[in-house]
C-alpha cells in the first residue's frame, strides 16, 4: 500500500514539474517575441536605466557599510588606548620599583573585561582571554617572561589589526622591542 503511494507521489511530481517547465518555456518564448518587436534603443536605454539603479543601491550599501565600521572604529580606539596606557603605567612603574598594586590590576581588568565585550572584534577578545589567562600563569609564576611577552604582542598585532593596520613587514619582536632593550637575544 505505502508502495503504491510513493509511486503515484512520484508521478504527481514528474507531471506537475514537466507543467512548470512548459509555463516557463512558453513564458520565455513569448517574452522573447515581445523583445524582438521593441526597438533596441529602448531594450537599451532599460539595461542602462536597471544598471544604473541597481549601481545606486549597490554603492549606498558599500558606503552605508564603511560609515558604520568607522564610527565602530572610532569607538574601538579609545578602549584599545585605554589598554595600551594601561600597560606602559605597568611598565614605568615595575622600572621605578613602584609596582601595580593587585587591587588595581583587578579593577583595571574588570572594566576592561565590559569593554571588551562590545568593542573587541572575535580575533581581539580570543587574544585578550589568551593574554589573560597567561597573565595569571606569569605573576603566579607558572609561566616563562619570554612566552608571556610574545603572547602580549600577538594582543597588541591583533588590536592594530582590528583598527586598520595591516601589520604586514612586522616581525615576531618587533613590537616587543618597545618595551625589551635586548629583545634579540629572546629572538635566536
Amino acid at each position: 500500500m505505502k508502495h503504491k503511494t510513493n509511486f503515484w507521489k512520484t508521478i504527481g511530481s514528474i507531471i506537475i514539474i514537466g507543467i512548470l517547465c512548459y509555463l516557463g518555456f512558453v513564458l520565455i518564448s513569448t517574452l522573447v517575441k515581445y523583445i524582438q518587436l521593441v526597438s533596441p534603443n529602448i531594450i537599451a536605454a532599460t539595461i542602462a536605466g536597471l544598471v544604473t539603479v541597481v549601481g545606486y543601491f549597490i554603492s549606498r550599501n558599500f558606503e552605508r557599510k564603511k560609515i558604520i565600521e568607522q564610527q565602530i572604529r572610532e569607538k574601538k580606539l579609545p578602549v584599545y588606548e585605554e589598554f595600551i596606557s594601561f600597560l606602559f603605567d605597568v611598565l614605568k612603574r615595575s622600572k621605578i620599583d613602584q609596582p601595580m598594586s593587585a587591587i588595581e590590576m583587578d579593577n583595571f581588568i574588570m572594566d576592561f573585561n565590559k569593554k571588551s565585550i562590545v568593542w573587541l572584534s572575535d580575533s581581539s577578545l580570543k587574544s585578550f582571554i589568551k593574554w589573560k589567562s597567561a597573565s595569571i600563569a606569569h605573576y603566579e609564576g607558572h609561566e616563562a617572561n619570554i612566552q608571556y611577552l610574545f603572547i602580549l604582542e600577538e594582543l597588541l598585532l591583533e588590536f592594530r589589526k582590528d583598527i586598520g593596520h595591516s601589520n604586514k613587514g612586522l616581525q615576531k619582536g618587533d613590537l616587543l622591542k618597545l618595551f625589551v632593550n635586548d629583545m634579540d637575544k629572546y629572538l635566536e
